[in-house]
């Protein structure tokens, strides 16, 4: 037993840090000599096929309603985001349900929409690449020239001012963006937050004479208002309250369940007896518990819209008449990909709580509905028993789906929803994969506004999970593997709603099955990692164009090899050898360090899987491709 510790307290100087209840945890940043590799077959050749687009979906971000000038028909319409194209419009006749779809001029899609029924226009600010601020006339569905402040990716939302202007937020430089509806001009307010890392000015509102109100942050929170005549902002109520209402005598905020009322002409408060009952009906909780918005109709129903139908509601919030979306359902963009036992190839989008199941003999597939009531996209997906287990954000949510059984999200039998690790873990950047204790393991980031990250683990017997948060303080988990000892990940700075934390040092991990962490490394600050891959006694974990080895058996890293490109998807192809995406496909023995075969790629790959057949699969945007020849 001496012994035995004088050698793990050797490795760990040497090399990193082995964690055992004798030996605290350190942190050595080592560095290996790093060796390049050859290649058998020539770069930029082409050995893949297109199978298919099976991933389709709707991903409805915002909505609104108007009486369409070209019929004078009442008109519900849906902004609807397309991951991997541009966004578009639905307009669907209340009456009739027929739908009608108009292209954005660009941008993925968009949370923002706001009806001028005195200019017969709609705005529209764009998400996820440009921020435009678009605006249809609709009486002749032409666009007008768009409209876009330098460097800002999202309107989050656009409201009416008193001035007459059209206000909205953004990301990521927390503005308040104005809009000249008579001249169509865009302009900046400045930042609204003091803050220099908050990012989000989320929601702006309205509806208060001579001001705007917003809210926002993430690495604080802030609830403020603008001051149109004057330009200037300050703060009112508590920080990180949620605007709830605003009428002509009170703004009502809402915070952890509590309701405070203000004065929309002083901002003081004001007492809330009586007001509680005036609030406004702005969502309806339907039959799986959820509560979604809607908007109200001129007949006095509501509408609204749940996964990938849309709902026409009594105005008593009581019998629901839940509708197709009657427009085609377009190709999205692939987020994951694995393969079943038999062939079958399942995957979800990159954005929109869907999953897909395609035949990759005759590209036929199928897709599902919302997968959870939260909004976002399903990471994590790892097949046990002809179950599929996933995990998603942004609710931090479990799911398990059974695809022999029927379909019933809505009573949260199949798929069913477990327990949650939100608040304090809500994106599951690290994924999901089988543990060597057999329970389904996924590695997390934290909440919005907060550097860290964490673990979970779903018992498939009991279908309980447990989770540990940060086991790295401070550190998202970017890739999680397991063999049949440990479990495997690595970490970076990232996190949701911050900017990237360039003072950490990114970690590698080995993880216990029992819960605790048994090995470390610290890389250097500037080095991220993302995924990472346990093969052959091997674990695959690239950090920018290098490829670290890191040996299982001797708890050390054992090679560094230049891969001269950054590394995404990683695959293992047998015992020995892995498959390596990036802009290029790296085929790497993982004893010898070298390249086996390397092609041309559509573009840099994210998500790959390998069927028992030995067939390789990988997804680029909208596309499923199949790689022409064994490896």
């Amino acid at each position: 037993m001496a012994a035995g510790c004088a050698t793990l307290k050797s490795r760990a100087a040497s090399y990193g840090s082995i964690v055992t209840d004798r030996i605290p945890i350190t942190t050595i940043i080592f560095n290996l000599p790093k060796r390049g590799i050859r290649r058998f077959m020539g770069a930029n050749v082409k050995h893949y096929t297109a199978v298919a687009e099976p991933c389709r979906n709707f991903n409805i971000l915002g909505m609104t309603v108007f009486i369409d000038p070209q019929d004078g028909r009442e008109k519900f319409v849906l902004s609807n985001c397309i991951e991997g194209s541009t966004g578009n419009l639905i307009f669907i006749d209340t009456e009739t349900g027929r739908g009608e779809v108009l292209q954005l001029p660009g941008d993925t899609g968009a949370w923002a929409l706001l009806y001028l029924p005195q200019y017969g226009r709609l705005l529209v600010g764009t998400c996820e690449s440009y921020g435009y601020l678009h605006s249809l006339d609709l009486k002749s569905r032409t666009w007008a020239k768009p409209l876009r402040h330098e460097n800002e990716l999202y309107i989050w939302n656009l409201a009416l001012g008193s001035d007459g202007m059209v206000y909205g937020g953004t990301y990521p430089g927390c503005l308040l963006l104005r809009y000249d509806p008579e001249r169509h001009t865009l302009d900046s307010m400045g930042r609204v937050s003091d803050n220099p890392r908050d990012q989000y000015s989320r929601t702006v509102y309205g509806g208060v004479p001579g001001h705007m109100v917003i809210i926002g942050g993430y690495d604080s929170s802030f609830l403020r208002a603008y001051h149109i005549g004057t330009r200037s902002f300050f703060d009112f109520g508590t920080p990180g309250a949620e605007v709830r209402q605003i009428t002509d005598d009170f703004i009502c905020t809402e915070y952890n369940g509590s309701f405070e009322f203000f004065d929309p002409k002083t901002f003081s408060p004001i007492s809330g007896e009586g007001l509680i009952e005036q609030l406004e009906m702005n969502r309806l909780a339907l039959p799986d518990g959820s509560n979604r918005p809607i908007i109200k109709l001129a007949s006095g129903s509501w509408a609204g819209v749940c996964g990938q139908d849309y709902f026409l509601a009594d105005a008593d919030g009581g019998r629901l008449d839940l509708r197709s979306i009657p427009v085609p359902t377009p190709p999205t963009a692939i987020h994951t990909v694995i393969a079943d036992d038999n062939g079958m190839i399942w995957g979800a989008t990159e954005f929109g709580q869907t999953i897909f199941s395609c035949n990759p003999e005759d590209g036929t597939y199928w897709n599902s509905s919302n997968v959870c009531n939260s909004g976002g996209e399903v990471y994590g997906m790892q097949l046990l028993e002809s179950k599929l287990y996933l995990s998603a954000y942004a609710g931090g949510d479990h799911i398990v789906y059974d695809p022999q059984q029927p379909w019933d999200q809505l009573n949260n039998i199949n798929p069913k929803t477990l327990r949650s690790v939100a608040p304090d873990l809500i994106r599951p950047t690290g994924r999901t994969n089988l543990g060597p204790d057999g329970g389904i393991w996924t590695g997390w980031s934290a909440s919005y506004g907060t550097y860290g990250g964490g673990l979970s683990r779903i018992d498939p017997s009991t279908q309980e999970v447990s989770s540990w948060y940060d086991p790295i303080p401070g550190q998202q988990v970017s890739g999680l593997t397991a063999d049949k000892k440990h479990i495997y990940f690595a970490t970076n700075g990232y996190a949701s709603g911050l900017p990237y934390n360039d003072d950490v040092n990114c970690h590698f991990a080995v993880w216990s099955p029992e819960g605790r962490v048994v090995f470390k490394h610290a890389f250097p600050q500037g080095v991220k990692l993302g995924f990472v891959l346990a093969v052959g006694g091997r674990v695959l974990v690239p950090a920018g164009s290098e490829m670290h080895l890191f040996d299982t058996h001797s708890m050390a890293f054992v090679d560094s090899i230049d891969m001269e490109q950054s590394s995404g998807a990683l695959v293992a192809l047998d015992s020995e050898r892995a498959a390596v995406f990036g802009k290029d496909l790296l085929v790497l023995n993982v004893r010898t360090g070298r390249l086996e075969r390397n092609c041309e790629l559509p573009g840099h790959v994210h998500t790959a899987a390998l069927t028992k057949s030995g067939d390789l699969y990988f997804a680029w945007k909208t596309i499923l491709y199949r790689l022409n020849a064994k490896l």
